[in-house]
């Protein structure tokens, strides 16, 4: 399976033809330190199937920059940079959300001619994926020079990243996160099976 379009996690107990809603809340999930090393290896093996060798890796922060972090390095990209776009006013699960606020960005070195692999935690709706596109595309960088990676989709965003390894439907709590280890009726992520 491709990492393009992953299955989603299984929707427990949904009745046939229900459409859940953005967030289950049938107990969040905790991504482990080994499955995002594997999700990781996934993105990395996914880009350079791809042919894509980005100039910059731009994290969104701040649960774009782990990744991003880990990318710049195994990509062998010259590059990292980092802007930071708002969705909520607080990291409270099911914080209601808003819309995004990219703070203004001055990303040296990022324009013209290059390619730009923009990384995040989550794509919750694809509001921040756009914002930051539009903020690339305003600097000059070429629409074919983007390419966009999530760690995780939730299932009712139309939005598709580039690189997405997992599929969700429920908060997640990420492994820097806090909260980690301790979050109440949290769950393992059902990474799918197989990969780029």
């Amino acid at each position: 399976m491709s990492v393009r379009d992953p299955a989603p996690a299984a929707v427990p107990d949904q009745a046939p033809g229900e459409v859940p809603g953005m967030w289950t809340r049938r107990g969040p999930y905790e991504l482990s330190w080994e499955t995002l090393g594997t999700m990781l290896e996934r993105i990395a093996a996914d880009v350079r199937a791809e042919g894509f060798a980005p100039d910059v890796v731009l994290g969104v922060a701040r649960g774009g920059l782990p990744a991003a972090s880990y990318l710049t390095c195994v990509l062998d990209a010259p590059v990292l940079r980092t802007v930071r776009v708002r969705r909520t006013r607080d990291d409270g699960q099911y914080a209601a959300k808003q819309a995004p606020e990219l703070e203004a960005a001055e990303l040296p070195g990022v324009g013209a001619g290059t390619k730009v692999l923009v990384v995040d935690d989550i794509v919750g709706t694809g509001a921040t994926a756009e914002a930051v596109r539009a903020h690339l595309l305003g600097l000059g960088v070429a629409e074919r020079d983007l390419r966009f990676a999530a760690l995780v989709r939730n299932h009712r965003a139309d939005y598709r990243p580039d690189h997405c390894p997992a599929v969700i439907d429920d908060w997640i709590v990420f492994p820097w996160e806090e909260g980690w280890g301790r979050t109440a009726g949290a769950r393992p992520l059902p990474l799918p099976e197989g990969g780029a």
